[in-house]
């Protein structure tokens, strides 16, 4: 694909990370650490993704620890709703899916395609698990200004992902001002005016700015690793940031 670096951000828990720092040792890549923390304001998600932490900041893991415990609760919960709606899905299917990973509302979705439930991923989501849906469960409370400040006294940075679809300037510049450090401007998403406008954007307030595929696996019609090029000057700003700037 002609990569030169690689990030790894999973959903709220730093596993993988040391066996994808390996590989990328291996394929002669740049690693820089990661993970995306599902924080969330009322009546919405607010995704960050925090670069560079120092892994073994201890309220950092605290709160990563807490996110992981409430994915079980929420995951049960969905299937407990699920079944008083008639539909006969088992939690120990999503286990399945999930495996060792924390479960997620796609794991959720997936089991529901697996045991023959939904026609496709898109109708587990649209008929059940989106924001709304019969079986939605909120996650735990999470302020952003909270992440904000775990992530900095871990040394790392705070990117807000995904904001040309899901977040606009408004609260871009609230975020700001509680301890944002950058935008994620590059997403499959969002269209060349987003990311002009979002780049532009981050340029005038000083925040940084990052790109992700936000490739979840194998899904058809989901872009694969490498669909984004960002550019390896803001790998490098990035990395000028943290405690932990990979190799």
């Amino acid at each position: 694909m002609g990569l030169v670096g690689v990030s790894l951000s999973d959903h709220d828990t730093f596993d993988g990370l040391d066996e994808a720092a390996a590989e990328a040792r291996t394929q002669g890549l740049r690693f820089l650490p990661g993970v995306e923390i599902s924080a969330n304001e009322p009546n919405r998600s607010v995704h960050i993704l925090a670069f560079g932490m120092d892994r073994r900041a201890a309220d950092l893991r605290a709160l990563l620890d807490a996110m992981t415990s409430d994915r079980v609760r929420r995951a049960r919960e969905m299937t407990r709703r699920l079944q008083a709606l008639g539909v006969l899905l088992e939690y120990e299917a999503v286990q399945k899916e999930c495996g060792r990973a924390a479960p997620t509302r796609a794991h959720v979705g997936r089991a529901l395609l697996a045991e023959g439930l939904v026609p496709d991923l898109e109708s587990a989501f649209r008929r059940y698990l989106r924001r709304g849906g019969a079986a939605f469960v909120e996650k735990m409370p999470t302020r952003p200004a909270t992440v904000f400040e775990r992530v900095h006294d871990a040394g790392g940075v705070a990117i807000l992902a995904h904001p040309g679809h899901a977040h606009g300037e408004r609260e871009i510049l609230r975020w700001r001002s509680e301890g944002l450090d950058g935008v994620e401007v590059l997403h499959p998403e969002n269209r060349d005016d987003v990311r002009a406008r979002l780049s532009a954007l981050a340029r005038r307030l000083g925040l940084l700015q990052s790109g992700g595929s936000d490739w979840h696996g194998p899904s058809p019609g989901r872009p694969g690793m490498g669909s984004q090029p960002v550019p390896p000057a803001w790998m490098d700003a990035i990395c000028e940031r943290v405690a932990d700037p990979g190799f």
